[in-house]
Parts: structure tokens; sequence; C-alpha cells
């Protein structure tokens, strides 16, 4: 209700109390004045009316502003859930593309992984193989390495990437081992006995053992598999080692380094 509709209403109300007054008695006779204090009475009722008719009128229109503020703010978040389901959607359809994308990488990734799976292990084998008939001293090197990589090559958690790293890695490993002058201290079996010695490999070349006291040499026969005696060339063991060691100069040494056949030929020169 609005303050318009409540003055009409108090005018109202001011227009029944006169006619009221104005209404004939019953015996046909004047009506008499109404007195001053059922007039002031009056008035004041209509003072107190229109007095709460104010206050309902002022209790309204608050209500009424709060009401509009609260549709305001439920329109606000209404507008915000069809933004946010809008984009939800678009979240959605973009993550369903990128799923479909994966899938499909998953799919070729999968199907990389069946060829190049046995490739690795064939590979390895190929490696297992040839370290096997490698010098001993390279042999012990790479035996770790080698279970290593049997090792990556058989997990489930490594990825195709790893796998193939290490593999490769110590592939190249073994090749660098071609390249390098070792020396070291190890036990050999040597005429069937344990005994110390210093070894040192001259690359795939040859490897040749030297007693502690560095009078004996033994040279390692790929054909036999053992240590077989060169004494002619225990000086020349001696210095390798020292040169390989930084403890000597640089310089040439003769070492048998051909066939074994050869060796003999060699000695006899």
């Amino acid at each position: 209700m609005d303050r318009t509709f409540y003055s009409a209403w108090f005018a109202c109300l001011v227009l029944i109390s006169l006619i009221v007054v104005m209404v004939p008695r019953a015996d046909g006779g004047p009506s008499a004045p109404p007195a001053a204090s059922d007039v002031k009475k009056m008035a004041e009722e209509a003072v107190d009316v229109r007095r709460q008719s104010q206050k309902l009128t002022d209790e309204w229109a608050k209500e009424e502003a709060e009401l509009h503020s609260e549709i305001d703010g439920l329109q606000k978040d209404l507008d915000a859930l069809k933004w946010r389901r809008k984009k939800i959607a678009a979240y959605i359809e973009d993550v369903e593309a990128k799923m479909t994308a994966l899938t499909a990488r998953d799919r070729a990734g999968q199907e990389i992984r069946m060829e190049l799976e046995p490739l690795l292990d064939e590979q390895l084998e190929t490696l297992r193989q040839f370290v096997e008939g490698d010098l001993p001293f390279l042999k012990e090197k790479e035996s770790t390495r080698l279970h290593a990589v049997r090792q990556m090559l058989n997990s489930g958690d490594a990825s195709m990437v790893e796998k193939l790293h290490t593999l490769l890695e110590t592939i190249m490993q073994a090749v660098e081992y071609g390249y390098f002058v070792e020396p070291d201290e190890a036990e050999a079996t040597i005429d069937g006995k344990s005994m110390r010695v210093q070894r040192i490999a001259v690359g795939r070349l040859g490897l040749f053992a030297l007693s502690v006291d560095g009078h004996d040499v033994w040279r390692w026969d790929r054909d036999k598999g053992q240590y077989e005696p060169a004494p002619h060339f225990a000086r020349s063991v001696r210095e390798a080692i020292q040169m390989a060691q930084h403890a000597r100069l640089v310089t040439l040494v003769e070492l048998p380094l051909g066939p074994p056949a050869t060796l003999e030929q060699e000695v006899a020169r």
C-alpha cells in the first residue's frame, strides 16, 4: 500500500464520522451537535490511524527495498551460475577432446612399445653374448651394468625412453672400453692357482697380468680362456702400468697385441 491509499482512507474515515454526526435522530428531530470531547476523540483516533498507516507504509517500503535487494542478489547469483555452467560445459568439451587425443597417443605408444620392447631384449642379449666373450677385465666391469639394464627392461614402471636410454648408454660404455688403457689390482687364477696380480687392459687388444714382485708376466689367451706366460714382456708391462698410473712419462713400449699364434713369432725375433 502507498501513501495515496492511506490518505484516501483517512479522508473516508473523516467523512463517515461527519455523516454519523449528521444522521437525524429517530424521533425526527434535528440531531444534537457532537460534544467537543467526542470531536477531539474522533480527531485523535483519526490521527492515530494515520500514524499507524504511515508506520505500516514505512515498514512496507523498507521490506520492499529489502526484497528488491534480495531479488537483485539472487539474479546476480543466477547469472553467475549460468556463466559457470556454460564455462564448465566448455571445460568438459575441452577435456573430452584432450582425452580422445591422449587415448590415440596411448594407443600409438602401445603399438610402438610392442614393437620396440622385443628389439631391446634382443639387443641386450647380443650385448651379453659379446661381453661373455670379452676380456675378463672388461667382463667384470660390464656384468654389473648388464644386470642393471636387465632390471630396467623388466621394470613395469619405467618408460620406453628410460629403457632405450639405459640400453644405449650401456652399449656406448662397452664400446668406449675398447679405447682406453686401464690398470687395476685383482685376484687372478694362473696355472690353477689364485694369486694377487696387477692387470692392465690395452683396450680390447690385450690383457696382461704382472706378479706383485714385477718379475713374472702373463697374457690372456682368448682361445684357451686362460693366462699364458709372456716372460719376455715383463719390463714392457711394468712400464705400461706405470704410464697408465701417471707414474712414468709416456713412451713407446712393445707389447704382444696380435693374435695368440703370433706370440711365439714375436718372441723368436
